[in-house]
């Protein structure tokens, strides 16, 4: 048998940065100085540390359970079948809006090239369009994933760092003052760092990897500090930079690493930007739609929590029913919602999970028949502290945005209820 070989340290570390970063530091910039000003750099950071609290819940289940599924298994394992299959639902949910958000930034980032075109159904057939590739692509087989997957992480990397360097050139060439935070009322500030909670909400990916790291219980709480802190540190750069930068004119950009490459390197130096925004925007909804057609599956093939049919699988392995049913509710948000609304749907339905890992953590760390696993300190201070932040900022979100959340519990609530009382149907 050959032994699976263990990924180094440093190779955790990237793979934990790689995802993590996403569209959001590209496009959300300037909502943020809108609502904050010189204070958005405090919520980044803020949300950077509150994220890090919250996956060390993560690592600790991860340590005591070694099961594919994340947030769904350690529900599952702690509140029984339902909780499991809530969790598990919303996870789902979190997929198809993350493809979603992802098509809709490349859409925003379209627009700021075709600046000419005018008529919102131009740019409602590219999302359609896009879609449709997905499921093609879904269908057909993962290399090509693999490859979008690749590129478009080197590209947001690369164009990420490219950005500190060219801006620093910038600021060490003009005498530019560091402006004065402004009063912020708290509402605007809890706003603002909800959002920013989006630019962090791939740090799961890295718990994934650890698995094949040597001995990832001692590990892994460093790779989870020096990955998010790194993030954090990027992206509070990048924001301080802007502000230095843009000022007033920041709040109003919706695409400012662009507008500052165009300053340096003209029209072309703005195009490789966007045309980088919009092939790593491509190839993360790629990557993110085949987990999320793959997991919707395993609720039905490997748990029998959905009807069989929804786990069916073509001759190449393909989960058809799954594939349509993550891009149809995909294509209709991207139809109905804006990239900013549905960034707060993306960390609304992340705090649900974080909630079922973290109250699952609660409920089974006395469990003997489980691994003593990874040990964080302060005992229970940490899941405490984690829940208080996730609730706290909860009451933030719009009241249509929680009308959509109980909606989702309640249709998730009705199926399984459905599902169980067929459950021939489902194996």
């Amino acid at each position: 048998m050959t032994k699976t070989k263990s990924l180094s340290f440093s190779s955790i570390i990237l793979l934990g940065i790689n995802g993590i970063v996403g569209s959001g530091i590209f496009l959300l910039p300037g909502t943020l100085y809108r609502q904050s000003g010189m204070l958005s750099i405090v919520a980044i950071l803020m949300a950077g540390f509150s994220t890090l609290l919250i996956a060390m819940n993560y690592a600790v289940m991860a340590s005591k359970i070694d099961a594919e599924g994340g947030a769904y298994a350690y529900a599952s394992r702690a509140f029984g079948p339902l909780g499991g299959f809530q969790t598990g639902w919303f996870g789902w949910l979190l997929g198809v809006i993350t493809i979603s958000a992802e098509i809709a930034a490349f859409q925003t980032v379209l627009k700021s090239v075709l600046v000419d075109v005018h008529g919102e159904w131009i740019f409602d057939a590219v999302g359609m369009a896009i879609i449709l590739l997905l499921v093609v692509i879904n269908i057909s087989g993962t290399d090509i994933i693999k490859i979008f997957d690749n590129l478009s992480s080197a590209i947001k990397v690369s164009l990420l760092i490219a950005f500190i360097i060219v801006g620093v050139w910038l600021l060490s060439k003009t005498s530019v003052a560091v402006p004065q935070a402004t009063p912020v009322k708290a509402s605007d500030f809890t706003g603002t760092l909800s959002t920013a909670f989006y630019m962090f909400t791939g740090f799961s990916f890295l718990l994934i990897a650890a698995k094949q790291m040597t001995n990832p219980e001692k590990t892994i709480p460093r790779a989870l500090i020096i990955s998010i802190s790194t993030v954090g540190i990027i992206y509070a750069a990048v924001q301080f930079i802007l502000i230095l930068l843009q000022r007033s004119s920041l709040a109003g950009d919706t695409m400012p690493i662009a507008t500052v490459f165009n300053q340096v390197f003209g029209i072309a130096g703005r195009m490789v930007v966007l045309v980088g925004i919009m092939i790593s925007t491509i190839g993360v909804a790629l990557a993110v739609s085949f987990d999320t057609t793959s997991g919707l599956a395993s609720l039905s093939s490997d748990e029998h929590l959905l009807p069989a049919i929804v786990g069916k699988t073509t001759k190449n392995g393909s989960a058809l029913v799954s594939i349509i049913l993550t891009m149809g509710l995909a294509a209709l948000l991207i139809l109905s919602g804006s990239y900013l609304f549905l960034v707060k749907l993306i960390v609304l339905s992340s705090f649900v999970q974080y909630l079922a890992t973290i109250g699952s953590l609660i409920k089974l760390r006395n469990d003997k028949s489980l691994p003593k696993g990874m040990q964080i300190p302060f005992g229970l201070a940490i899941p405490i502290i984690s829940i208080i932040i996730i609730v706290y900022l909860m009451f933030s979100f719009n009241w249509i945005s929680l009308a959509l959340a109980a909606g989702a519990a309640i249709i998730g609530g009705v199926i399984y209820c459905l599902n169980a009382k067929n459950p021939a149907k489902a194996k």
